[in-house]
């Protein structure tokens, strides 16, 4: 490399470089140095001294470094960070490199000097610094707030659920119990929406903790299917419930929060599926030492949600679609603390769908094993189940129980065909008891089967119309109509 090249490299390099005698002068310095340090054509001569008076310093007429333990970073040709002094003796903040090399002769240098003005990136520190803690008193005061505002919500709602309760026990009109019967659902929702807000609070705050204690995991997955079978039923709906062998009977973990976990999935797949069924797997992945990994898939038959959409589910505060709110109520918190738990708990949640295809949600969890394995009781044994009107049984023919949501759909197959007979059934019930509420489920579900046929469609759009008028009359003559042109096309050609 020639000396034009040096010369090159010397005045464009991004980083300054000073070279200075054994008595400290600066004997050369590149235009970058210059700039830094606002000398210009005077800086020869000056003292590094001067420059870096922090670091360096004159000792019987030779230049020296102040500080032992910079020294031995410098000598082990390592950064250290140090304070220049331009000129105009303002200063600013660098990274330092020192080279200290023998003189050989009156030509060469002492000692080079490199560096970089940080002052910016200080600067920036500082700035993140500031807005960080900024940020954080702002959270600690929202979630303050938040928890607060939610424990003074929830006395007053307590007590109107409760005089709600105690109102039904009085002699009531059907109108007045109605009414009644909303507010309690009503403030059971508000409840429901206080303890998300809570839980989002903690684990914003990062005050959440698990609880690990020994518990019987399927007793636990029994109980659950159990809180939450009515609505099930409610909408003629399928649970099915499949334990894989391999899983040990009792684990150490949070029962509380896998339950609050899984019954948030169950709860939405009830909420969009209006007919099918609901499948709950769960097996064992891994195992190691006294450690388990489970997998557990929550597939249903519902609305599904469309690709674009997907990137909305885990976002607090969210839905995917507004008027889902509007028709199914909620905040948009529960699949975030989902996701929130899952996590705590070493896993990954996951979610596949297809637009009126049927949602499957997966996450994984680790547990511990308990110390000592307790034989399982028949009633708890592992197997796959099939939970319908309250009642659990094992499934013999796993083909003949599984639906395939297509078929479902598919006017006039066999599966088609027992789902309109199944709701046709339930609906006819509710309006004879005037159950307007379920009546208005199963009037959308029979509109579902049959909408590939628009004359069919229409039909069930007329009774589903009249049942939100709550006009009974009306309602059972256009359910017998719908029943008769059925009974002419569907039923009669199978």
């Amino acid at each position: 490399m020639t000396g034009e090249h040096w010369e090159k490299i010397w005045e464009n390099s991004m980083e300054a470089i000073l070279l200075f005698d054994e008595e400290g002068k600066i004997v050369s310095a590149n235009a970058t140095a210059k700039k830094e340090l606002g000398y210009a054509d005077t800086i020869l001569g000056q003292s590094m001294a001067t420059v870096f008076p922090k670091l360096f310093t004159i000792q019987s007429g030779k230049i020296a470094i102040i500080d032992e333990n910079s020294k031995n970073k410098l000598l082990d040709n390592r950064v250290v960070e140090d304070t220049a002094y331009r000129a105009n003796q303002t200063c600013f903040a660098v990274d330092v490199k020192v080279l200290l090399e023998p003189k050989m002769d009156e030509n060469s240098f002492f000692g080079m000097c490199c560096f970089i003005n940080t002052a910016t990136k200080v600067g920036a520190i500082k700035d993140m610094v500031k807005a960080k803690e900024k940020v954080e008193n702002a959270t600690k005061v929202r979630n303050e707030f938040v928890s607060n505002v939610t424990h003074e919500l929830r006395t007053p709602v307590n007590g109107i659920l409760g005089i709600s309760k105690n109102l039904m026990d009085t002699p009531l009109d059907e109108q007045q119990k109605e009414s009644i019967q909303i507010i309690h659902m009503c403030c059971s929702n508000m409840i429901q929406i206080i303890n998300n807000l809570l839980d989002f609070s903690k684990l914003e705050a990062g005050k959440f903790t698990l609880e690990e204690r020994e518990f019987s995991f399927r007793q636990a997955l029994e109980k659950i299917i159990a809180m939450n079978i009515n609505q099930v039923n409610e909408k003629g709906l399928k649970l099915i419930l499949n334990i894989s062998p391999e899983i040990p009977e009792h684990v150490i973990g949070d029962e509380l929060r896998i339950t609050q976990i899984l019954t948030n999935l169950l709860n939405n797949a009830v909420k969009f599926t209006s007919v099918g069924q609901i499948m709950v797997d769960v097996v064992k992945t891994y195992e190691l030492n006294n450690m388990v990994e489970l997998f557990f898939i929550v597939m249903d038959t519902g609305i599904g949600i469309a690709p674009e959409d997907m990137d909305k589910l885990f976002k607090s505060f969210s839905q995917v679609d507004a008027s889902i709110t509007r028709k199914f109520g909620g905040s948009g918190l529960g699949l975030t603390i989902v996701k929130e738990l899952v996590e705590l708990m070493d896993g990954e949640i996951h979610v596949e769908s297809e637009k009126g295809k049927g949602s499957t949600f997966s996450f994984s969890i680790r547990l511990k094993k308990a110390d000592q394995e307790v034989v399982e009781s028949r009633a708890y044994a592992s197997g796959k189940f099939v939970y319908e009107r309250s009642t659990r049984r094992e499934i013999k023919d796993i083909d003949e129980e599984i639906y395939n949501i297509e078929e479902i759909y598919r006017l006039g197959s066999a599966d088609n065909i027992r789902e309109l007979h199944a709701a046709m059934e339930k609906l006819i019930i509710c309006l004879e008891m005037e159950n307007w509420d379920k009546a208005e489920i199963f009037s959308e579900t029979v509109k579902k089967l049959v909408e590939t046929d628009k004359d069919l469609k229409r039909k069930a759009f007329r009774v589903e119309m009249t049942v939100r008028k709550a006009d009974g009359e009306a309602a059972i003559a256009q359910y017998k109509e719908l029943e008769k042109a059925l009974e002419e096309t569907v039923f009669h050609e199978k």
